[in-house]
């Protein structure tokens, strides 16, 4: 009896990510797509910190919450915020000055273009500083971690990197570069990475700091 409550507990759970999910992406989907012209009348500061408002409200309270309250757990122990600390900080640090060499080398020997520093309040808000943290907590903290329990690792690494993909969906569709398929393996190809580093340190802060680096180099290069 106890092992039938309990599958249904998951099967509920499991119910309640999926409806999580599909509410996150059309949220997401219309901030992606119609609030861009509005967002881009406002002041530059204003407009980097309304973006940092609503990536927080649609990315984090929900799955705080849904943790909280569904889960009946901590947030923070549950995503790996408070366990293998040092580990993660010294593998997130450390892989990022290995990508750093990298981009470095692509940047002034294979293209010649060399890093562009001048970075907007906006793109170094929300591009570098931000957005690895929001996009971990969700897809690695959350659904990585959630996936596992069911499904043998890879196969819920598989699925999480899905996930991650179609959520780069509205902005590829709004910028009008969907229909390239090098930004979808990359994007996939870049979530399996994340979800094997994750379940190797234990530790949500070794992605959100390699992702976090990661995208800054995109954004210099």
């Amino acid at each position: 009896m106890d092992s039938i409550r309990y599958g249904e507990k998951t099967d509920s759970f499991y119910r309640t990510l999926g409806i999580y999910f599909i509410l996150f992406l059309a949220v997401w989907s219309f901030r992606e797509i119609v609030l861009p012209p509005y967002l881009s009348g406002l002041p530059e500061k204003t407009e980097a910190l309304t973006k940092v408002a609503l990536k927080i409200v649609i990315w984090i309270v929900p799955v705080w919450l849904l943790i909280r309250y569904r889960l009946k757990s901590d947030p923070a122990d549950f995503l790996k915020l408070t366990t293998n600390l040092r580990q993660g900080l010294l593998w997130g640090f450390g892989l990022s000055a290995l990508l750093g060499v990298w981009f470095t080398f692509q940047a002034y020997v294979l293209t010649g273009g060399g890093f562009h520093l001048n970075v907007s309040f906006d793109r170094f808000l929300n591009v570098f500083l931000l957005v690895g943290l929001t996009e971990e907590i969700v897809f690695r903290g959350l659904f990585l971690q959630a996936l596992a329990k069911r499904l043998p690792f890879w196969k819920a690494n598989v699925a999480a990197a899905l996930l991650f993909l179609v959520i780069h969906y509205p902005i590829w569709l709004y910028q009008g570069t969907f229909f390239n398929p090098g930004s979808h393996a990359y994007v996939l190809f870049v979530g399996l990475v994340f979800g094997w580093i994750f379940r190797k340190t234990g530790s949500l802060w070794s992605v959100i700091i390699l992702h976090s680096f990661h995208n800054f180099f995109l954004i210099i290069m």
